[in-house]
């Protein structure tokens, strides 16, 4: 069981360096940075909440890609999200 957990633990931790640090923190910056500004828009009331509502799932997901390892593909996704709801 230990094996396992270990081997579990190796293989996360390989997953996770296949990706350059530089890249990965990129795309956990922008995602925390719009995370931020969302945020804000839906405690100031400048975003509907049921918008807000609609952007948390995707950006759920996007957050998911870029834990995988995928920074260029959760940094596009983030942009595309960005750009169907009005944010730049």
């Amino acid at each position: 069981m230990l094996r396992w957990l270990f081997l579990g633990s190796f293989f996360a931790l390989f997953a996770r360096s296949s990706m350059p640090a530089g890249a990965q923190a990129d795309c956990h910056g922008a995602i925390s940075q719009f995370r931020q500004i969302i945020d804000s828009d839906a405690q100031t009331g400048n975003v509907n909440k049921s918008v807000y509502n609609r952007m948390l799932p995707e950006l759920a997901r996007i957050t998911q890609t870029c834990d995988a390892g995928h920074g260029g593909s959760a940094v596009s996704a983030l942009s595309a999200l960005k750009h169907r709801y009005g944010y730049r």
